[in-house]
């Protein structure tokens, strides 16, 4: 994290503080220490907060090699859109697609923005509101950080992904709507030589501007659990901005779910009919 404001710098040794009582590892660093981070990109922050256990990837390419990983182990895909489902007696017998009915034993919801439509289906509520967000991908310059970096008055991400660079942000409550805001995008742009000006967006090759739909709910927390009124349903979805970052304990959360383990977590919190 790095801040360009007094102001902002205290906000973040703030909340370091109260990630530190939780176990996360943080340190804070003035302006040499944080340049020390980068030497050769030149930084104008006044100081930040490093978080050693933090990383970054490339999510495109940690899906397809999950994915990848599990067909290999026996995992089958079906490609359809869900579009309604069949019940009795408080269980899901099958789900309806495009493509054929399928028969499941257990069936879970993780469909992110587009849940609150197949909770519709079941009469469960899912106030889940859909935030998009932009990202600009460049082709990575010669210069370039190495470390991931959230530039945190503007509330924007600078990641390193191998030959590509990419700066993402914002977040626009539009609904399902796909449309690019080209002002939204122009705002990301402008906000990184603020920090780091020799990372100048007119100077780089821009090999995307993508758009994509977190899904947010009220409270921030996501929907985790089974359903009380089907007892073969569990919700998964719900997990705003951090959806990469949780997906792989909400997988083992599902999993232990479904073997009718006790969850590692307690889930108490997230339980999906916590709004009436």
């Amino acid at each position: 994290m790095a801040y360009i404001t007094e102001k902002g710098l205290e906000d973040g040794k703030a909340e370091a503080r109260i990630l530190t009582k939780h176990g996360v590892e943080t340190q804070v660093m003035d302006a040499e220490e944080l340049q020390a981070l980068d030497p050769e990109i030149e930084s104008r922050a006044i100081g930040g907060i490093f978080y050693p256990q933090d990383a970054h990837l490339t999510p495109h390419k940690f899906v397809n090699g999950l994915a990848t990983h599990i067909q290999r182990n026996g995992v089958k895909f079906h490609s359809a859109e869900a579009i309604g489902f069949e019940s009795s007696d408080q269980q899901l017998r099958k789900v309806i697609t495009t493509k054929g009915d399928i028969e499941a034993e257990q069936v879970v919801i993780a469909a992110g923005s587009w849940s609150p439509l197949l909770g519709q289906e079941l009469g469960i509520n899912l106030p889940i509101q859909p935030a998009k967000g932009y990202s600009i991908t460049f082709k990575r310059p010669e210069t370039s950080p190495t470390v991931g970096i959230s530039l945190a008055e503007s509330k924007v991400a600078v990641t390193p992904m191998g030959d590509r660079l990419r700066f993402a942000g914002t977040l626009e409550l539009a609904g399902l709507d796909f449309a690019i805001n080209k002002r939204r995008v122009q705002a990301i742009l402008n906000a990184v030589p603020k920090y780091m000006p020799q990372l100048d967006p007119s100077n780089l090759e821009v090999l995307e501007i993508w758009r994509g739909l977190r899904p947010c709910s009220p409270d921030g927390l996501p929907f985790l659990g089974r359903s009380r009124f089907y007892k073969n349903l569990i919700i998964a979805a719900g997990h705003a901005m951090i959806g990469i970052s949780l997906g792989p304990i909400t997988g083992k959360l599902v999993t232990q779910i479904t073997r009718e383990e006790t969850p590692m977590v307690d889930l108490a919190a997230m339980s999906p009919e916590r709004f009436k």
